[in-house]
């Protein structure tokens, strides 16, 4: 595992879990240029619903779905390097 530093004024989306798409969804906490995920209290019974959350949240963050979703998938190839990297918090 490598040390990462939280930057002064992060660029960061929520994004459900992803882990089972038919399963309940934990919505995570994603920055921009940190490998890794933040977990939250915040659930959705189904991926449709964690979704919604998620636009919701990152609506306030001025993201659309198309911005937060790049901004995820960019988080999880960073993650490739290291499979069993866990989240960090």
């Amino acid at each position: 595992m490598t040390e990462q530093t939280l930057p002064d004024n992060p660029n960061f989306c929520f994004c459900p879990a992803y882990d089972i798409e038919t399963d309940v969804q934990q919505i995570r906490i994603v920055i921009e240029g940190l490998t890794g995920h933040i977990p939250t209290a915040l659930i959705a019974l189904d991926h449709a619903d964690a979704l919604a959350i998620c636009d919701k949240l990152n609506r306030r963050l001025g993201l659309d779905r198309d911005a937060w979703t790049a901004l995820a998938a960019s988080s999880m190839r960073d993650e490739d390097g290291e499979p069993n990297h866990g989240p960090w918090h």
